[in-house]
């Protein structure tokens, strides 16, 4: 009863070596976090393409099939048992062609809805904590440890938690690149220099975030040009001929990506410079005309951040999402050597 054997239209198509084992292995992957066919999956991914799906399984696997069938038709398996026998032989092979079990692995597995909703949650509970820590300042009396809430989740401040955070997604968004990047010169893909540029970028965006440069352009510029209004935070100027140049330099290259990931792109950038740019006029222009750091104030700048962290999300859900749905595998390894042996 056990030695009945039936093959899934993946192990037909690993054998015609049509898709190799670690393609295999990525599409179980996938198939784990999102439940959908396995045939699906290995289209999706550019693996195999859905005319050779049709072939084989009008062609080889449903003839097979029935072979297969008439043979156990001679057998004394019943009806009840022959679903599970299925499902166990279905099982073995796969982790017998992808090697499931590879010695000296270590597998991560990231699920990119769980990601987002982590750190939307992360985000949330900053601009909570950091409307909570103002209203204690202005409006409770002091009590131990009011100080020291603030100091930790202030979002118009520096060196924090907050601040700390937007350095690590930034920098995070910064190797996602180079992971693309590596990839697509891997495959010898002219866009590798594309993404070594947005890389770079990200980069610089999380240096500033960290040592806070764009905040020391304010005084000088605000001198240079007598600014005042929307303009009070005068740093907005150099932020906006950054994007501007921004997008000349990589905007044809973002044209040029799948629509899906082109338009969350533009999604991610529209809400970050809202963040970043507008918001950030709009409170200039608040603090120079009544000169109150109040709770709008707090509110605006609050509004401010939160944009900015969404921008970076939406971003990372982007290069999840690219590096799931069109790039074919990527494998990370780490080797500890021990020059003693």
């Amino acid at each position: 009863m056990q030695k009945f054997q039936f093959k899934g239209i993946e192990m037909y198509l690993a054998e015609a070596e049509l898709i190799t084992p670690d393609q295999l292995h990525t599409a179980l992957q996938t198939q784990n976090l999102n439940s959908k066919k396995l045939e699906e999956i290995l289209v999706m991914h550019g693996f195999v393409k859905q005319q050779t799906i049709d072939y084989f399984m009008a062609n080889i696997v449903l003839p097979d099939r029935e072979k297969i069938l008439k043979q156990q038709s001679h057998t004394e398996i019943s009806m009840d048992e022959y679903p599970t026998v299925i499902e166990q032989t279905i099982a073995i092979n796969q982790e017998d062609a992808v090697g499931a079990l590879r010695s000296g692995k270590l597998k991560l597995y990231l699920s990119i809805k769980r990601i987002l909703k982590f750190l939307l949650c992360i985000v949330m509970s900053f601009a909570l904590a950091n409307i909570v820590a103002h209203f204690n300042i202005r409006y409770l009396p002091d009590f131990p440890g009011r100080d020291i809430f603030l100091e930790f989740f202030n979002l118009d401040a520096e060196i924090n938690l907050p601040s700390l955070y937007s350095t690590v997604m930034l920098a995070f968004c910064s190797i996602l690149l180079v992971i693309i990047a590596q990839a697509q010169n891997l495959n010898n893909n002219s866009s590798f220099w594309s993404w070594i540029g947005l890389s770079v970028v990200f980069a610089g965006l999380s240096l500033d975030e960290f040592i806070s440069l764009h905040e020391r352009l304010i005084i000088p510029l605000r001198n240079t040009f007598n600014a005042s209004g929307f303009f009070y935070f005068t740093w907005v100027i150099a932020g906006a001929i950054f994007v501007m140049l921004f997008l000349l330099v990589f905007g044809r290259f973002i044209f040029t990506l799948p629509r899906k990931i082109r338009q969350l792109f533009f999604t991610a950038g529209t809400i970050y410079v809202a963040g970043t740019i507008f918001t950030e006029m709009l409170g200039g222009y608040y603090v120079n005309q009544y000169q109150k750091n109040d709770m709008i104030y707090v509110l605006i700048f609050t509004l401010e951040e939160v944009l900015e962290m969404l921008g970076i999300i939406v971003f990372i859900y982007a290069l999840l999402s690219y590096i799931s749905c069109y790039m074919k595998i990527v494998d990370i390894g780490v080797c500890i050597i021990d020059r003693r042996k």
